[in-house]
């Protein structure tokens, strides 16, 4: 009689640990991932932040004299990704569809990004205005490599040109706009199906330096 209970024990023991196990590493994966999501939240920001210090200490001349100078930018922002793996062939998208060209986003983040990426780089230049708005006179495109401007709508399209236009990253009297997103990857099946609050990012704006 006492093999059969310590048999049973055994089997019940067995059983007990089958149906806790997919509970236990649910639970864990799921701290593994909102601590990867918070510290990939903090590397997005740190990396906006990184990249408008590096926009506005930039003088003038280095935007005339060298069209690619927002890749400076861009390397800023990728040093301090860190935890994020930031794409840096897409562009974050305007968001405010009013006004454009204005500095009054209609939501927050005031950028958006294809479904279909895992992330996005947006610079923009702002120029500050004596009444209303600072209105936008250009941005680095990263998917382009190249100065321009988004049309915002249903099919964006891309508008090059050759330099900032003159006064447009004037020390003092434009606004620099930085923005970073990313989409973070979970490993947990339940944190996959709510993919969408896992979207992250970050926005810094700094006055163009003396």
């Amino acid at each position: 009689m006492r093999p059969a209970r310590h048999g049973r024990s055994r089997g019940q023991s067995l059983a007990e640990f089958s149906l806790l196990a997919p509970v236990f590493l649910l639970v864990m994966f799921a701290t593994i991932d909102f601590g990867g999501y918070f510290g990939t939240r903090l590397s997005v920001e740190n990396a906006a932040r990184a990249g408008a210090r590096t926009a506005v200490i930039e003088s003038e001349s280095a935007y005339a004299n060298s069209p690619s100078a927002g890749t400076l930018i861009v390397a800023a922002i990728k040093r301090q990704s860190n935890e994020g793996s930031i794409p840096t062939t897409n562009d974050c998208l305007w968001s405010d569809t009013n006004n454009p060209q204005w500095l009054t986003p209609s939501s927050y983040p005031p950028f958006g990004w294809s479904s279909s990426d895992s992330g996005c780089i947006g610079i923009w230049y702002f120029e500050l205005n004596s009444t209303g708005p600072p209105t936008l006179c250009i941005q680095w495109s990263v998917q382009y490599n190249q100065w321009g401007t988004w049309s915002v709508g249903a099919s964006p399209t891309w508008t090059q040109q050759a330099n900032p236009p003159a006064g447009c990253v004037t020390p003092g009297q434009n606004l620099v706009v930085v923005g970073v997103g990313f989409k973070y990857s979970p490993l947990t099946p339940l944190l996959t199906i709510a993919s969408g609050a896992l979207i992250t990012y970050g926005e810094t704006e700094l006055m163009e330096e003396q």
